[in-house]
């Protein structure tokens, strides 16, 4: 399995996550979410589109900045979750839809000021999202890629910490030498998001990136690789326990008093119409 540029889902990816994710997941830098809203001039009442929502970790700030917000996710779990998990006193307020992206209706939808997706654009037919989005994405608007910082298999190296050799190596023993993802194992697309985005209407691209570091305790690493579609509680099916004590030994083993301070670099595109690249119509 690869990162898809198909209108296909597996429902695996992710099965067994999402109070993994909703307790684990780290939360988007408020500097990041900031420069959403000054970039776009969000605010009361405004409409965004959040695909791939999981279970609110960029749903629920926009909110708190008084956007409405459509999160989406084709996940169940997820959208239970982060229905369950959605704090009170929103300024704005977020409305929960089970969906993949591509399934959704321009006439289902109000015109949107901002689409973000976080960590979740790979999983799309990102052209096919892309040209959609160019008919509900409001003139002015734009699409916002936000990256996720979970991932101890990433290219750029935007998950460090002294914990991350030992994470690959159990994942690698419980699971094998292949990136695993639902069903099948994972493969990084052909095509860079910025290379997708030259050839959609949204061609106008700028990139920023935010860094913060954070002190994981043993539970935290544990829960966030937990909470991943490469080492999923429904992948290590009967050996999750086995799993669990394994991670937690190894850690414990090499783990500073003050927890393990980890780097994380979120990376965020924020793409807008330009004057060339594809267009819906």
């Amino acid at each position: 399995m690869s990162a898809r540029d198909t209108a296909e889902y597996d429902q695996e990816l992710f099965a067994g996550t999402a109070g993994y994710y909703a307790r684990y997941r780290p939360p988007y830098p408020a500097e990041a979410v900031a420069y959403l809203v000054d970039g776009f001039g969000l605010g009361a009442g405004t409409a965004v589109l959040d695909l791939g929502c999981g279970t609110g970790q960029v749903a629920v700030p926009l909110a708190q900045a008084g956007c409405r917000v459509w999160a989406v996710d084709p996940d169940m779990d997820m959208i239970v979750e982060g229905t369950r998990h959605q704090p009170a006193g929103l300024a704005g307020d977020v409305r929960w839809l089970v969906s993949r992206a591509e399934d959704l209706r321009a006439e289902d939808l109000p015109p949107m000021r901002l689409c973000t997706m976080g960590a979740s654009f790979h999983w799309m037919d990102r052209a096919g999202v892309l040209a959609f989005l160019d008919t509900v994405v409001e003139p002015g608007g734009g699409v916002a890629l936000l990256s996720g910082s979970s991932s101890i298999w990433s290219r750029n190296g935007e998950m460090q910490g002294d914990w991350v050799e030992t994470a690959r190596a159990v994942i690698t023993e419980f699971l094998g030498p292949q990136r695993r993802a639902g069903a099948g194992t994972y493969s990084h697309p052909k095509l860079t998001h910025e290379q997708v985005l030259a050839g959609s209407a949204f061609n106008a691209v700028e990139q920023r990136r935010f860094t913060v570091t954070r002190l994981l305790s043993v539970d935290e690493v544990v829960g966030l690789q937990l909470s991943t579609s490469y080492a999923s509680p429904s992948l290590l099916g009967d050996r999750l326990a086995q799993f669990r004590q394994e991670f937690t030994r190894r850690l414990e083993q090499i783990a500073p008093d003050e927890g393990f301070a980890t780097v994380e670099h979120n990376d965020v595109i924020v793409a807008r119409r330009g004057g060339g690249g594809g267009s819906a119509g």
